[in-house]
């Protein structure tokens, strides 16, 4: 089964530091929430991933850790927490995902 090649147009590139955020629009968000919905049925209840930090971010970061007695995993996790709290068009998105997964995102 032959996929068909996607074109590369100029209508899709972007100058460095000129890229726009996605307008989306109802019919995008249900086409990303079902996408996440099949991305998080292949993944486990967790997943790794590589995080690259600057030496001084590294280093605060390792130092805060020691200071508040709490790991750098504990600390990058709260961070991401408040992060992804604060944007608010997530939640629906959210919780549609979950319905359509049969679990509670509250």
């Amino acid at each position: 089964m032959n996929k068909p090649i996607a074109s590369l147009s100029a209508g899709l590139l972007a100058r460095k530091g000129f890229a726009r955020k996605p307008v989306l629009t109802l019919s995008d968000g249900d086409a990303m929430a079902a996408q996440l919905a099949r991305t998080a049925r292949a993944t486990k209840d967790k997943a790794a991933f590589t995080l690259r930090l600057d030496a001084d971010r590294r280093l605060r970061l390792r130092l805060a850790a020691v200071v508040t007695g709490r790991s750098a995993q504990q600390l990058v996790t709260e961070a991401i927490d408040t992060m992804l709290a604060d944007m608010v068009e997530l939640e629906p998105l959210a919780r549609r995902i979950g319905a359509t997964e049969g679990q509670d995102t509250a």
